[in-house]
């Protein structure tokens, strides 16, 4: 993936900082795939290694190709939700998005996914659009 996805270090806690923790969530009822940014924001707040992983963890749960949707997200459905846009400018929640899966795998504070045993059963996936591509990663 390409680098201008993700935020430096400043950039993220700059990001994450003006995040105003909404009760209604106005991002995660946006976001197509009911994925809450403000949560996995306020995850990070703190920066530790295991923040991010734990918010990564939130992130991958409802949305197996979350790191590649931050990245090349077609819609801004969450920025356009968020209350920030009021005040001065959206939260770039996509580039967080994907900042955050790429440091929890720097990080090593995420698996990056187990084993399964085979059981002889075979299925087929037709099509490589993203619905194809998350049901192979379940």
């Amino acid at each position: 993936m390409a680098e201008f996805c993700y935020l430096t270090d400043a950039q993220l806690h700059s990001e994450v900082m003006r995040c105003e923790f909404c009760e209604d969530k106005p991002c995660r009822d946006a976001c197509p795939s009911h994925c809450s940014p403000a949560d996995f924001i306020m995850a990070i707040r703190q920066g530790r290694p295991s923040d991010f992983g734990r918010a990564a963890t939130g992130i991958l749960r409802q949305n197996p190709l979350g790191q590649t949707c931050g990245a090349v997200c077609p819609d801004t459905l969450c920025m356009d939700a968020c209350t920030r846009k009021t005040f001065d400018h959206p939260i770039e929640i996509p580039k967080i998005q994907a900042t955050i899966l790429k440091k929890a795998r720097e990080f090593k504070t995420i698996a990056l996914g187990e084993s399964v045993t085979p059981n002889g059963k075979r299925v087929a996936v037709v099509g490589a659009g993203p619905a194809g591509l998350a049901a192979t990663a379940i």
